[in-house]
């Protein structure tokens, strides 16, 4: 039985939602997310620029010029500080890109990260948003602010059946169902059966059924190697196995033509390493 993809995965909510040539569905799942009205919506480039042969691709999963709104999105499916500050350093270094003009600095558009993410328990709220300020409650920036979804809590509600909570979370519940389930939540919405349409168009694509689970499988082997290369090298008490260990990782997905940034996010290593070893290989 083949595996149903659910927008829970980046890749997934990325290309239903992110289309140029129609952003309906990016549009309508905003104004439900920033409870206002969305009239229009820019894709932006979402690769983050290098500053040296040091640093690795880094590329976000949206970045969007909403009404006028910078806003940075990121589908997470683990839980800890590291997602955070990675997530942070993303979004700061989109601000730091946007907010820089010439010699002035731009205080007045406003920019919103957003998080929704799987792992973090049914225990906390729906919704957290963070500022940049003092334990006072004084703002350090007042232009940017951080919201993170705690999207086992939403789907909570699906599984308890709590009708009013599901009216209200619905266009999150949707993220993450199985075909079925998907189908008696969109019932009568067009928002919701447009989404419900595409989505199941592509789990029926082949092609991109193929590219899913390939990259999931290889996903999950280098993130095991890739743990278990450290735990090794921490007994040593030395880098250079964890380091070797990430090259023959990096090598073999070489073979199979995987994308350098790929390859980069799941070894650690620069993707100008990783070019030298192309040529090794």
């Amino acid at each position: 039985m083949k595996k149903y993809y659910t927008a829970k995965y980046d890749r997934v909510f990325k290309t239903i939602f992110c289309n140029e040539d129609d952003t309906y569905l990016m549009r309508e799942f905003l104004t439900r997310i920033l409870e206002r009205k969305v009239e229009e919506v820019q894709f932006l480039r979402n690769e983050i620029g290098i500053e040296n042969v040091e640093e690795q691709v880094k590329t976000v999963d949206v970045f969007a010029l909403v009404d006028g709104v910078y806003l940075h999105i990121e589908m997470n499916t683990g839980r800890g500080e590291i997602i955070h500050a990675r997530n942070f350093t993303y979004f700061t270094s989109l601000y730091n890109k946007k907010t820089v003009r010439g010699e002035k600095i731009d205080l007045k558009s406003e920019f919103i990260h957003i998080d929704f993410t799987y792992g973090l328990g049914r225990g906390r709220k729906v919704k957290e948003e963070y500022k940049v300020m003092t334990k006072e409650g004084k703002e350090y920036v007042k232009n940017i602010k951080m919201i993170e979804y705690n999207m086992d809590r939403v789907k909570e509600f699906w599984y308890d059946k709590d009708e009013e909570k599901i009216k209200k979370y619905k266009h999150l519940i949707m993220l993450d169902l199985e075909k079925e389930e998907l189908r008696k939540i969109g019932r009568g919405e067009e928002f919701m059966e447009r989404f419900e349409k595409k989505i199941n168009q592509l789990n029926e694509d082949e092609t991109f059924q193929s590219w899913m689970s390939r990259e999931e499988d290889m996903r999950i082997v280098a993130n095991t190697e890739k743990a278990m290369a450290y735990e090794e090298g921490e007994k040593q008490g030395i880098q250079q196995g964890s380091i070797s260990k990430m090259e023959e990782i990096a090598k073999n997905m070489l073979k199979k033509k995987t994308d350098l940034s790929f390859i980069a996010e799941v070894t650690g290593l620069t993707v100008q390493e990783i070019k030298k070893l192309s040529k090794i290989s």
